[in-house]
């Protein structure tokens, strides 16, 4: 069973996505420190002027150390009526933007996510239905599963009953490869490169939100048998 981890971003980009598809069980990571100016509260969409930030406000202020899945959204400001009108105007001219709205609308509208992950967990369980991807997943505070790094790692993917960790390519930089086949866990690596899609607004940009595939391409995979039609929008 392939085991991938992974923190449970905003509306995170296609490479997010395409390690789901190639594990049997993601586990989305929010037992970890939040990271200030990452992707877990923000996220990239283009507009006219070019790509620009959406971001989630959340709590931080004497809160430095809380982990992902206490972080608290900032209900002060008016970020749920703001994030759909913003979508409406960068996407107006997207052949999928209804679709994409339906979608974002009633998790904009649902205040009882109150909280960072449950937001965004709501949001990337809602493309994961649409787009008919069949991976398994669980979240990491539901699981015991302690430590950091590589071991953190492999005590979660034996949590869920895996023997394969499918991790990105920046786990080159800090994994330890050789505690994974001493604990029977395989360690592999997947990597993912940008395609161009159909996409608003002058030359392609790779490494956007999926908002932005799926309101251009739709909810079309792009794995697989889907792969030359999404790439071409037909």
């Amino acid at each position: 069973m392939i085991v991938s981890v992974h923190q449970p971003n905003f509306a995170p980009w296609l490479g997010f996505f395409d390690k789901m598809v190639h594990s049997d069980v993601m586990v989305l990571l929010d037992s970890v420190q939040f990271i200030k100016r990452g992707y877990q509260n923000r996220t990239r969409v283009k507009g006219p002027a070019g790509p620009q930030w959406l971001t989630v406000p959340v709590i931080t202020k004497g809160r430095y150390h809380q982990l992902t899945r206490d972080v608290e959204i900032d209900e002060s400001r008016d970020w749920r009526s703001a994030h759909p009108r913003t979508l409406q105007t960068l996407l107006a001219k997207a052949p999928h933007r209804d679709e994409v709205l339906e979608l974002v609308e009633p998790l904009y509208a649902d205040e009882k996510l109150s909280r960072l992950s449950d937001f965004t967990t709501a949001l990337i369980r809602g493309v994961v239905e649409r787009l008919d991807i069949t991976t398994r997943l669980v979240v990491a505070s539901d699981l015991d599963a302690a430590g950091s790094s590589s071991r953190l790692m492999l005590n979660l993917t034996k949590a869920v009953g895996g023997d394969v960790y499918l991790s990105g390519p920046t786990g080159r930089d800090y994994l330890e490869p050789e505690m994974f086949p001493a604990e029977g866990v395989e360690l592999r690596f997947h990597r993912f490169e940008p395609f161009e899609y159909p996409q608003q607004f002058g030359a392609f940009e790779p490494g956007l939100s999926c908002l932005d595939y799926l309101a251009n391409v739709g909810f079309r995979p792009w794995w697989g048998d889907g792969a030359a039609r999404a790439a071409t929008g037909s």
